[in-house]
């Protein structure tokens, strides 16, 4: 309703965006603060409780996860297991000067999970080793919302806003510039679009700054003298 107000698509009977455009312009603006402030924090819901399966080399994981904090595998004392990105594993190959740098290889040796790799395959992490028995890994994770706002979800009463309530207001900005892009004489306007878009973004910038300063952990820096 605010969103039709500022825009002055306040005619029932002729709406310049239909609900289905006014509902997919939020949810796409929810899910684009997430990808440009970082994510939601997450490690409790359904998608940080991943099974990695005996004799299997690689585990599924949300398409939705958009950072990985950390893994641990509760049935090994809850061992913490190092992430790697796929890239890192080229410095793991045989140096010529030092020789090995890394405890870790990408080969079949049946074992305990010490570390998981991102970057070989969509949605899925390698394991390093490959477990001998099932075994659940807990995820913390930063993640994209894990609801689709539509049509259908709003009816059932199940789409909540799953970013802070302070962000909310500013939602409206990025569905403004995807608003302005529609083609069509009465709503295509690649200025106001194009406004709306450095706005959002601005304000997103600033969202990401004041939560690293939350989130930052301040630490004591010992000087030896000059």
């Amino acid at each position: 309703a605010l969103f039709r107000a500022e825009v002055n698509d306040t005619v029932d009977t002729a709406y310049l965006w239909s609900d289905v455009e006014v509902y997919a312009f939020l949810d796409d603006a929810q899910k684009m603060f997430c990808r440009l402030t970082g994510g939601i924090p997450d490690a409790t819901s359904a998608i940080t409780t991943v099974t990695a399966t005996a004799g299997q080399k690689f585990v599924n994981i949300s398409p939705k996860i958009l950072r990985l904090k950390s893994v641990e595998n509760p049935s090994d004392n809850g061992y913490r297991c190092e992430i790697l990105n796929y890239e890192d594993m080229a410095t793991y190959l045989k140096h010529p000067d030092y020789g090995y740098t890394s405890p870790y290889a990408l080969n079949n040796e049946v074992g305990p999970i010490r570390a998981v790799v991102s970057g070989m395959e969509p949605n899925k992490l390698r394991l390093v080793n490959i477990p001998e028995v099932d075994q659940q890994l807990n995820l913390i994770v930063n993640r994209l919302p894990l609801i689709d706002i539509n049509q259908t979800t709003i009816g059932n009463s199940t789409a909540v806003l799953e970013i802070g309530e302070m962000h909310h207001r500013h939602l409206i900005l990025w569905m403004k510039a995807l608003a302005h892009m529609k083609q069509d004489a009465e709503t295509f306007d690649q200025g106001k679009a194009a406004e709306f878009d450095m706005m959002f973004r601005t304000y997103c910038a600033q969202a990401k700054g004041d939560r690293e300063l939350h989130e930052h952990k301040y630490r004591t820096i010992s000087y030896g003298g000059l």
